[in-house]
């Protein structure tokens, strides 16, 4: 039974069909690792998106604490005589 075995694994089909067997184990292998490789980088690349937007999330949240309600509200667009009567808000809250 090994004989044969041994027998039709040297014959040239044999050969052939082993080299294709490789061949397809080293092609699968290398899928197999690029795949891994890709979706790795797709996280790091994901991972660094996000810093960056909790990043400049950050600076904005700086900035606009730093304005009072009327220059808030003017950068959002506010006109200015609405935005006005915001200054009267803050003295009305701190009395209560």
């Amino acid at each position: 039974m090994i004989a044969a075995l041994l027998k039709a694994a040297l014959s040239p089909a044999g050969k052939a069909l082993g080299a294709l067997l490789l061949a397809g184990s080293l092609l699968g292998g290398l899928y197999a690792w690029a795949y891994s490789s890709g979706r790795a980088a797709g996280r790091v690349e994901q991972l660094q998106d996000t810093v960056k937007a909790y990043e400049k999330r950050t600076g904005i949240d700086n900035e606009t604490d730093s304005l009072g309600r009327v220059d808030l509200c003017i950068e959002l667009g506010g006109l200015r005589d609405e935005c006005e009567q915001l200054r009267g808000l803050d003295a009305t809250a701190k009395a209560q």
